[in-house]
């Protein structure tokens, strides 16, 4: 007996399109920084230094997923772990390199477990990467589907309502690939 191959839940090509314009295209966001879901920020470099709009946002948590000094690989250090602890923040660095083939993955339990202690200290998160379009997104992508149940492609549009983001093809299958193991262990 012949069974037919089940049809995935997602797929990359779904999600880009979710992410792009109506026009087809990718913009990239007006603001340093937005509020895309209740008391997650996701932001760019610039906002993860810019310590009076993390005090009015009540932000006490920032990930950094492109915590590094290698420049030519799209890492930054806008502000020392050492400095945000004089400041009251919790900091978590996640050394990401934004590139189709690298394991964001084994980031996400990490990402999702400091993004929720933020929520429960009933303080902000920034998430923020380069840009914050692709590696952050995906973290809070995967934050959205695995804490608030979500599905990937209700994640995705609740984050793109408020912010132009586009995570690498990577990093979207990566995403993909999640949302069908919470759904198998749930089945």
């Amino acid at each position: 007996m012949n069974i037919p191959p089940k049809e995935p839940l997602c797929t990359v090509e779904e999600l880009r399109n979710i992410c792009f314009f109506p026009t087809g295209a990718q913009e990239f966001p007006m603001e340093d920084c937005d509020e895309v879901f209740p008391g997650i920020f996701l932001g760019n470099g610039a906002s993860a230094s810019n310590f009076n709009e993390l005090r009015k946002n009540n932000i006490g948590y920032v990930l950094n997923a492109a915590h590094g000094t290698d420049e030519h690989l799209n890492m930054i250090e806008p502000v020392s772990e050492k400095d945000y602890t004089a400041a009251g923040i919790r900091f978590l660095g996640i050394p990401a390199i934004d590139c189709m083939g690298y394991p964001l993955h084994q980031h996400f339990d990490e990402a999702t477990a400091f993004i929720r202690e933020a929520l429960q200290a009933g303080k902000g998160v920034l998430v923020h990467c380069k840009q914050g379009i692709s590696r952050s997104a995906a973290l809070v992508l995967a934050y959205l589907v695995v804490e608030a149940g979500m599905s990937l492609q209700e994640a995705t549009r609740v984050v793109r309502q408020r912010r132009e983001i586009l995570p690498n093809e990577g990093f979207l299958l990566q995403l993909c690939n999640l949302y069908e193991q919470i759904n198998a262990r749930v089945l």
